[in-house]
């Protein structure tokens, strides 16, 4: 195996593209998941807590339904944060996130030296990492919206670099 093609360095720069963009999208999630599980538990807190306890104790037995209500809100957000999975979403994004940076950077890395005599056999290494990566992504939801947030932010950071070698 040799240099890479004109063909492959297209494919590997829009590769790298997109493990950046990929990359990017898992910190946000993680940060996203983290800070909802977070609400989560601090709402749980809030409604489970005595001094709302003692407030509502407190009212007139019209406002019975008051206390239904909270315990049910309370209910509702403890299974929540159980059945959302938020921590281990958390751990997925950040391992993800870590490891389609280190293959971004191994992709710049090789694009750096896209005529070296291993560089056909290293890019269809990270061809293979990135199916593998790929799939263990699929646990994650796709949000379109906030891929094409880092899909926009990479493209402008490597706005002028060139397409190919």
């Amino acid at each position: 195996m040799g240099m890479l093609s004109e063909f492959q360095q297209d494919e590997l720069w829009r590769n790298w593209i997109s493990a950046e963009i990929r990359a990017d999208y898992f910190a946000d999630m993680r940060t996203r998941y983290a800070r909802l599980h977070s609400w989560l538990i601090w709402l749980t807190l809030f409604f489970s807590g005595g001094t709302v306890f003692a407030v509502i104790s407190n009212l007139p037995a019209e406002y019975g339904w008051l206390k239904l209500a909270l315990a049910l809100i309370t209910t509702v957000l403890s299974l929540l944060s159980v059945v959302m999975q938020n921590p281990k979403k958390t751990a997925e994004c950040a391992d993800l996130h870590f490891k389609w940076n280190r293959l971004a950077t191994e992709y710049q890395s090789l694009w750096n030296n896209v005529y070296s005599d291993d560089a056909e056999s290293k890019f269809a290494s990270f061809v293979e990492k990135e199916a593998e990566l790929s799939k263990a992504s699929l646990a994650i939801p796709n949000r379109s919206k906030i891929v094409e947030k880092w899909e926009r932010h990479v493209l402008s950071h490597r706005a002028g670099a060139p397409a190919s070698a």
